[in-house]
Formats: C-alpha cells, structure tokens, sequence
C-alpha cells in the first residue's frame, strides 16, 4: 500500500526519472558502440531524442508540482501582501488559459501525427502525447493552485 501511495505522490518524478535513464543509457550505448566498435546503434539517437521530448514535458509539470518555474518578481515583491496575493492568481489564470491552448493543440498535433517514426518504428502520436499529457497535468495542479489561493484570498483581512 506504501508503495502505491508513494507512485501516486512521485507519479511525474517517476516518469520523468525513468525517461532521463532511459536517454542517458541509450546514449552512453551508442557513444560506446560508435568509438569501441565502430558501429552505432541506428535506433539510440531517436530513442534519447524522444527521451528528452518526454523528459522536459514531464519535467515542466515536476516544475509546476514543486512550484519552482523561474519567475522575475522583483515588481511584485514591492506590493502588499494582498496585492502580491492577487498577482500571483492572475499569473496562475494566465497559466491555465496557456495550458488549455497547449492541451488543444497537443491533440490536434498528436491527430495530425500518423506515421510511424523512422527507425524505433514506434507511432508518432505516442511521442507527441507528451504536449498534452503535460499540459492537463499542468492544468490540474495550477487549477488546485487558484482555488487555494481564492480561499486564502477570502479568509484574508
């Protein structure tokens, strides 16, 4: 039961972790075969690309999770509190107004996408899945974020 819990607290981490693994080792493989033994391995550099497609995508719902986006609030920091508050949930609608466009048009990419990639042989929606994968995860944690932040901002003084 721990463990369960454990994937569904570390879900995007996991993934993430697993796809960085996964790039590094198929690059280390091809860097290994190509100088060692003057063979590299066909299929390794598109598996580390899409690796890193996927790996960022996650990554950036990680970054959302943890709340550790790069943000300049140098401005902001100069208001009051309550000023800040109301920053900060118009920043986070924008965010999910940006993410509602990037799940739209991750699916209309992932439709569009219908041959199969060059050497995996893998379809190109799957690897494209990751735009609109990310962006409902992203979507979900900034809507959880907003309904915090309007609570916080009714309880406020």
């Amino acid at each position: 039961m721990r463990a369960i819990r454990f994937a569904g607290c570390y879900f995007e981490e996991i993934v993430a972790s697993a796809f960085l693994v996964i790039m590094s080792v198929a690059t280390f493989a091809n860097v290994i075969a190509r100088y060692l033994f003057a063979a590299p391995i066909s299929w390794a550099e598109e598996l580390a690309r899409y690796s890193f497609i996927w790996l960022v995508f996650i990554g950036a719902a990680v970054c959302t999770k943890r709340g550790r986006h790069v943000a300049v609030d140098a401005a902001v920091k100069l208001l009051p509190v309550l000023g800040q508050r109301v920053c900060d949930l118009l920043v986070k609608i924008g965010i999910l107004l940006l993410t509602g466009i990037l799940v739209y048009y991750g699916i209309v990419l992932m439709s569009s996408a219908t041959q199969p990639t060059s050497t995996l042989n893998i379809p190109t929606y799957f690897v494209y899945l990751a735009v609109p994968l990310s962006a409902i995860s992203i979507l979900l944690r900034t809507l959880v974020d907003i309904v915090r932040d309007v609570q916080k901002l009714s309880r406020a003084p």
